[in-house]
């Protein structure tokens, strides 16, 4: 499948679901004729379990875009009938940003310009779901994005464009998202309009360096603190989204969403891993790790607001000495 050299613009088909595929759809709908797109079913969230459209949902919903949220592709029903959609809206690209599943052939093979597919990582490196998060938990300094033709392999396709990111030692995966929405919908644009008109060579990827990333699960964010300091840290600021990291205090759930590696050593012989060692303005609540210390920045208590490390020691008293734990103990 060559790319294209008319001028003529392609119907795009657009697959997308969270904040990063609307970010990219709204700026491909001023330039691109968007046919329909296909996002994931509304889900149910927060205390009350409101159910809730996906940000892409809402973007083509203002935009009064034909509308998809099949719940299974890997029915032979649901492909075939968004197999016709594609075909009655007259889609002759797909666009794959974070739809979350992945697509059958009946679905790839079925526009005549194929399907290009934005990842937030510089593939082959992390390959999967959570390509931020991986990152950011291998305390990598530069990242990246990058656009490739799908292929029926996870993210295995060539690659058409990459566009490196800087990570600061100080962002989590807020601050990181936050940098790939900006950068990634002009990025995309470009690629796609370089692609059409024939002035990108797609490279096929090196398997021998291909890394992958799985699915989080909201378990995966318990803390260890037996762990490494550096890695309690890095977990800290890869989950600070979801599922955000958490341990017990006197059987209370209590969040972290930044933390940071302390200073000082020999002070804390005796302590335990978890166990608070120093409150510090600077430095953050200072907790003792497997063989260091984390300095917790962020933090909640359940039930409560999220807060900064000397607010949460103002409404949590006699801290100090205290210790968090894995697991939920009551007594």
């Amino acid at each position: 499948m060559n790319a294209p050299t008319s001028k003529k613009l392609p119907i795009l088909g657009f697959f997308g679901s969270p904040k990063l595929a609307a970010c990219c759809l709204t700026r491909l709908l001023a330039t691109f004729p968007v046919g329909m797109v296909v996002t994931q079913p509304d889900k149910s969230a927060g205390r009350g379990r409101v159910l809730g459209a996906t940000e892409v949902a809402q973007v083509a919903e203002r935009a009064k875009l034909p509308l998809y949220k099949p719940p299974a592709l890997r029915h032979e029903a649901s492909a075939r009938a968004l197999a016709d959609g594609l075909k009655a809206h007259g889609v002759e690209l797909i666009v794959v940003v974070a739809y979350g599943k992945l697509l059958p052939d009946e679905i790839l093979q079925a526009p005549m310009l194929g399907c290009v597919n934005l990842h937030a990582s510089i593939l082959p490196k992390y390959r999967g779901a959570a390509p931020v998060q991986a990152a950011l938990m291998a305390g990598e300094r530069i990242t990246g994005i990058t656009v490739q033709k799908m292929k029926r392999e996870m993210d295995a396709g060539d690659i058409l464009a990459t566009r490196e990111i800087g990570i600061d030692p100080g962002w989590t995966a807020e601050h990181l998202a936050g940098e790939i929405n900006r950068i990634a919908p002009a990025f995309l644009e470009e690629t796609i309009e370089a692609y059409l008109s024939g002035g990108i060579s797609p490279v096929p990827q090196d398997e021998r360096e291909a890394t992958f990333c799985s699915i989080i699960r909201k378990e995966d964010g318990a803390i260890d603190w037996n762990d490494e300091a550096a890695r309690i840290c890095n977990k800290v600021r890869a989950y600070n989204i979801w599922p955000v990291c958490y341990s017990y205090l006197d059987g209370k759930l209590v969040r972290f969403f930044a933390a940071r590696i302390a200073r000082g050593e020999t002070e804390n012989a005796h302590a335990t891993p978890g166990q608070v060692v120093r409150l510090d303005k600077g430095e953050g609540i200072v907790t003792m790790a497997g063989d260091g210390l984390v300095g917790l920045l962020e933090l909640q208590l359940e039930n409560k607001k999220r807060l900064s490390h000397r607010d949460f020691v103002n409404g949590c008293r006699d801290l100090l000495g205290r210790r968090f734990s894995a697991q939920q103990q009551t007594s």
